[in-house]
């Protein structure tokens, strides 16, 4: 049901609730510590092997997805030369004449790049469909229906960040969508392009933050042009 926020916390993640500008004392163990104390600790719960195999997807995931987003957003640029123009703009009142590299500071007043980039990720998400196994009988909140266990389920990123009730003018390539005034209090589900709830993406801050960093410093050093309009695009899901 789109018309109605989620009250309960316990259907979000707790990573939504962390300041993005928070640098200071850790608050919890980073992935890696945490797999690595409780196999100390508790060598039957998690092993050498399993520890490796969460590596390996952290790895992936962190590079394909991260890699089709900032190659989305070039794209955009490429297509968009007055919204490049804006972010050019923005670097310029950041970094001025100089060619220092990019810092976690910087990437703070990056405030248009990121709009850009969330709207980029709005059209096209790097994951566009998400698949779950149903472990257990779920009743749907907005409907009287029951999804039962052993059920998969396609999750359409894609289309969802495509709704006319959500999005004005959904086709349109807008970061302006993503202005506090206009995203300040819209469905928490309504924008999943890192997948939303106690599973969503442990990388999130940092991809954000990965996507600034590159892009940044492409956009110092190079114009962006598109042979290819975006009306012309020819999408596949892929992996």
């Amino acid at each position: 049901n789109y018309n109605k926020n989620v009250s309960s916390a316990g259907n979000r993640d707790d990573i939504a609730e962390i300041d993005d500008n928070d640098v200071g004392e850790k608050r919890r163990l980073a992935f890696l510590d945490l797999m690595i104390e409780t196999s100390h600790y508790n060598p039957s719960q998690i092993s050498d092997d399993e520890i490796q195999q969460q590596v390996d997807t952290i790895m992936f995931e962190g590079h394909d997805t991260t890699a089709a987003g900032s190659s989305f957003v070039l794209c955009m640029l490429g297509c968009h030369a007055d919204v490049q123009a804006r972010v050019v703009q923005e670097q310029q009142a950041i970094f001025g004449d100089s060619t220092r590299d990019c810092t976690f500071a910087d990437t703070l007043e990056m405030k248009y790049l990121e709009r850009v980039i969330m709207e980029t990720l709005r059209l096209y998400p790097p994951v566009p469909v998400i698949a779950r196994k149903i472990n257990q009988d779920v009743q749907l909140a907005s409907i009287d229906s029951v999804i039962p266990a052993g059920t998969t389920i396609i999750i359409g990123t894609f289309k969802i960040h495509r709704r006319p009730d959500i999005y004005p003018n959904p086709e349109k390539f807008d970061p302006d969508n993503f202005l506090p005034e206009r995203s300040a209090s819209p469905h928490y589900y309504s924008y999943i392009p890192f997948s939303a709830g106690p599973r969503s993406c442990v990388g999130r801050k940092y991809a954000m933050l990965k996507l600034k960093v590159l892009l940044s410093t492409i956009v110092r050093n190079f114009h962006v042009t598109s042979t290819v309009p975006e009306k012309d695009f020819k999408l596949q899901g892929d992996i």
